[in-house]
């Protein structure tokens, strides 16, 4: 080798020593190392006239981490020799500039002067990340500058072992060979696939790229970057249109230079795509850009047969997902979830065919379809990430917020609610009241009351509300809410509630089946009237017909069920738990009928119930007090017993121990020692 040793190079590869059998490269923390591979590629190629033996033909795997000072991984001219190479992953080298470079092979041939681009046949992953200098995956702006460089010995030796030629408009990236390319936290990296490499993507399966500040293009030229056309090129080339026929996966986030993600022309390649991900870009405003067309481009129906999943979240300035008049259609499309775009207008201008699509998932909750995939009121979203609209609410389903606001559900929206069928809350700051009921003009008067019905709402379940005090606090008495279709209720660890029913919307939970409460250490009573003396007035009798599991538990200060003095029927009632509610003393003042009820669950363990709740429970109550009264008197007659114990051994202390005898009484007082009966000191 002509090139000199050095201690910052890991291998100079010399005639002898080829490493067939080296299966991993994996360095990590080599502060001073400056290259992987460094060599004089003219003189390699020369003395190793065929037949050639290639080293690295086993390598699968190369890692680099902590290299600081390494500015690129290897040259294009071994890239034949890695052919067996499956995985690249490079991370936190802040000195990276490029992948693949150049820079140290001013006399050899360049890495698009091959026309046989087969290279990494087997690759399948590319991983690169926290790379704060990374530029480029290739060394581009160098392949016309140096084609003209090449002796003529060279480019003999590499026509023979390589096929190759000189530049004749055929070009290549390492981008192009893996199945899945993972690229985060680099900040220099403007743009990822090369103008000339993007017609050859046909083995991209993954596509992720996370938080790069700068990128302008999934695509160069795509961006606001350098368009291909001003790039040097020796023959006039039209740039190829992205390939993308096996590309599957694609997630996008937090690049906030990014204006869109494909352009129009490419959709005609993603016909396995299935997964479309785009989170946190702040300038995005479509996800696919509209180019100029022709007529007949204009009425091309678009077609994503296998689009599945399609995820836009926190998008502040996306208008849609494309803006242009043509009609689409995803016939396989199940899930979709479109949150925080503040400007979204509509999918597309044109019309869209979503089969299988039945709701639009929001922060929020689920949206129906039921006037179209284009409707505008759903998605804008206030402040608080309120919807402006809940006429399209299926489900409200939000958890693990610092601050939603005192209430959920705004008193205008109350007649909005007609398709809404779960309610799910969970682990959220702030929240006071969940329903909103306040006055409004014209909902009702003096003389009766204005029932406001939420007709298909089944399953509702709060959990660790830490602020929750109301389902709803009505300020306006004649008007109340009403649950018809509601089946099941949990509500668990919210410490400020107080009750969780009015006495007076009781009567409209007539297909309530399983009410589970717990760990509410303030709540009182389960149903509670506004006026305590007119609910009893005007109810005869409380009846929730299909209620069969009732459970009560860690309710600290829990009084009652109800302490109304109404009568209660409970006919479908089998399951009942009581436990940890230590201030409980009647279930209900009136009476309570359990037909179907045979044991209740309690601290005592499972108990018959041989007559009614009420009963059951002043009995217990009864035998507590008993129980307390007879551990006492045991208490006492062995507090007693103990003390008539401390009183014998004292008395046979002092017959044994005598009164104290002076010992040599000429002694001074200071001197005296005080003997028990046998001699020994006391």
């Amino acid at each position: 080798m002509d090139s000199p040793t050095s201690s910052r190079e890991l291998a100079t590869i010399q005639p002898p020593l080829l490493l067939p059998y080296l299966q991993s490269i994996d360095l990590y923390g080599l502060k001073e190392m400056s290259h992987v591979w460094k060599c004089n590629w003219n003189t390699f190629l020369i003395r190793h006239h065929p037949p050639l033996q290639f080293p690295f033909q086993n390598l699968t795997t190369i890692f680099l981490s902590s290299c600081d000072k390494i500015k690129y991984l290897f040259s294009p001219l071994i890239a034949k020799y890695l052919s067996n190479l499956e995985s690249v992953c490079i991370r936190w080298c802040n000195g990276i500039e490029e992948v693949i470079s150049r820079r140290d092979d001013e006399n050899t041939a360049s890495a698009s002067s091959y026309q046989d681009t087969t290279f990494f046949p087997r690759l399948e992953t590319l991983m690169l990340g926290d790379l704060p200098c990374l530029k480029c995956i290739d060394d581009e702006k160098n392949t016309w500058s140096r084609s003209n460089k090449i002796s003529s010995s060279v480019t003999n030796t590499i026509h023979d072992h390589l096929q190759s030629a000189q530049v004749t408009g055929s070009y290549w990236s390492l981008c192009q060979y893996p199945t899945k390319i993972i690229i985060y936290n680099c900040a220099a990296l403007s743009s990822l696939i090369p103008w000339y490499a993007a017609g050859q993507m046909k083995r991209l399966q993954k596509l992720e790229i996370e938080n790069c500040s700068r990128m302008m293009g999934v695509f160069e030229g795509s961006g606001a970057g350098t368009s291909p056309t001003s790039l040097p090129l020796q023959n006039s080339t039209t740039v190829a249109v992205p390939q993308l026929s096996n590309l599957v996966t694609v997630g996008i986030y937090e690049c906030d230079l990014l204006t869109h993600i494909f352009t129009f022309s490419t959709l005609k390649t993603l016909s396995h795509l299935k997964q479309l991900k785009v989170k946190r870009c702040k300038t995005i405003q479509v996800i696919v850009k509209e180019e100029n067309k022709t007529s007949s481009d204009e009425e091309e129906v678009v077609v994503f047969p296998n689009l599945e999943t399609l995820e836009l979240d926190r998008l502040p300035n996306l208008n849609g997902f494309f803006l242009g008049m043509n009609d689409f259609r995803c016939p396989s499309l199940v899930n979709v979830m479109i949150n925080d775009c503040p400007q979204w207008v509509a999918f597309s201008s044109g019309q869209l065919e979503t089969p299988k699509l039945k709701y639009v998932n929001t922060s929020f909750g689920k949206h129906s379809l039921e006037h179209g995939f284009n409707f505008q009121t759903t998605f804008p979203t206030s402040s608080k990430g309120m919807p402006s609209s809940f006429h399209n609410l299926i489900e409200i389903n939000i958890e693990n917020k610092e601050d939603v606001g005192r209430t959920i559900i705004p008193s205008h929206a109350l007649l909005q609610l007609e398709k809404l069928q779960r309610f799910t809350m969970d682990r959220c700051d702030g929240l006071e009241e969940v329903f909103q009921v306040v006055a409004m003009e014209g909902s009702g008067s003096s003389e009766s009351k204005t029932l406001v019905p939420i007709p298909n709402l089944t399953q509702v379940k709060l959990e660790a509300l830490w602020d929750l005090k109301y389902l709803w606090k009505s300020t306006n008495q004649w008007m109340v809410l009403e649950f018809p279709n509601l089946t099941t209720l949990s509500i668990h660890y919210c410490p400020k509630l107080e009750h969780v029913f009015t006495c007076s919307m009781v009567d409209s939970l007539v297909q309530l089946q399983e009410l589970h409460i717990s760990h509410c250490e303030k709540i009182e009573v389960i149903v509670k009237g506004e006026e305590e003396e007119e609910c009893d007035a005007k109810v005869n009798e409380i009846i929730l017909p299909r209620l069969n599991s009732l459970q009560l538990q860690e309710l600290w200060n829990l009084k009652g069920f109800c302490l109304g003095k109404k009568a209660f029927s409970l006919p479908a009632l089998d399951t009942l738990q009581i436990k940890d509610c230590l201030d409980i003393t009647v279930f209900t003042k009136g009476h309570v009928s359990t037909p179907q009820l045979k044991v209740i669950d309690t601290d005592f363990g499972i108990c018959d119930v041989r007559t009614d709740v009420n009963s059951f429970i002043e009995a217990k109550l009864e035998e507590v007090c008993t129980n307390i009264i007879t551990y006492s008197s045991v208490f006492l007659i062995i507090l007693k017993g103990f003390i008539y114990y401390k009183i014998i051994i004292l008395i046979f202390l002092c017959v044994n121990v005598k009164t104290p005898i002076l010992i040599n009484d000429h002694f001074q007082p200071r001197h005296r020692k005080i003997l028990n009966r046998n001699g020994k000191k006391l």
